[in-house]
């Protein structure tokens, strides 16, 4: 049994996993500040036993022994798998959450019978994976970091994730609005918050097409919170096939597991090399 957990800008979840089998979870927001997610980390993981490691799925990758490029947490610098070590006797995993996301699909998913495809996580920001020939795709060390690409001189993910939807409603006049209050009001029809989600969608597409002229996967599979947002899709199907002018044009796959690719895909560390 692994325990894994998956630890984003919004939510931290932990789990045992067994495969597929999710046990015990638990969901919790995650703390602003540095000092206080790691107490709530060494705290989650002191209420489970009887498991072969730790394996964690973090929205930042690891590098010389520190998590950097955490974009949404204040967690940057923070010796994770060190401070890990001293306090629990088990072997520790660390790995990016996309990517962690991109092994469920790819192993246990919607991408199981797939060779080549683009994972994208929306939630708070955009994150994501490239599995080619079955495989994780790493570059140097940092490839499949979409969300940080250039639209217009603009970052992606702060034009196409959850974050960049509630900011542009409150550019709009929607002021202090949250994501789930901006999706009520477009399910009721409210023109305001279907436009933002046309904006939203618009730069997906662009997004979309971007990647598929520099890798023409076979399939782009979507997951993450904000991927529940259907509102996003019309405009962003309408743009990346205005853009992508090249057949065959890859599939769009809703992901399998969701908000729980993380932890599942975390617990494959120990047997896959990456």
């Amino acid at each position: 049994m692994i325990l894994a957990l998956d630890i984003g800008g919004t939510n931290i979840r932990i789990a045992l996993i067994d495969k597929t089998k999710i046990i015990n979870k638990i969901k919790t927001p995650t703390p602003l500040l540095k000092k206080d997610i790691l107490n709530k980390l060494l705290h989650l993981i002191s209420q489970y036993k009887d498991y072969t490691a730790i394996c964690v799925s973090i929205a930042g990758f690891e590098e010389n022994g520190k998590v950097h490029g955490a974009l949404n947490m204040d967690f940057d610098k923070v010796s994770l798998k060190t401070i890990l070590k001293k306090k629990f006797a088990s072997p520790i995993y660390i790995q990016n959450d996309a990517r962690c996301a991109g092994l469920a699909e790819l192993h246990y998913g919607s991408g199981k019978s797939l060779n080549n495809f683009i994972l994208l996580t929306l939630g708070t920001g955009i994150g994501g994976a490239i599995i080619i020939n079955k495989q994780l795709y790493l570059g140097n060390g940092t490839a499949g970091e979409v969300g940080s690409m250039q639209i217009n001189d603009r970052i992606f993910e702060r034009l196409a994730s959850g974050s960049a939807s509630v900011n542009l409603a409150n550019k709009s006049g929607m002021k202090n609005i949250s994501s789930l209050q901006l999706e009520s009001l477009a399910k009721k029809g409210d023109k305001r918050a279907l436009q933002v989600y046309n904006t939203v969608g618009h730069n997906l597409g662009i997004g979309l097409s971007n990647l598929s002229y520099t890798l023409a996967p076979q399939a782009f599979i979507i997951g993450g919170g904000f991927s529940q947002v259907k509102f996003i899709y019309p405009q962003a199907l309408k743009t990346f096939h205005n853009l992508y002018k090249i057949s065959p044009k890859p599939k769009i796959i809703k992901a399998k597991f969701g908000d729980d690719a993380g932890l599942i895909g975390a617990s494959l560390l120990p047997k896959i090399r990456i």
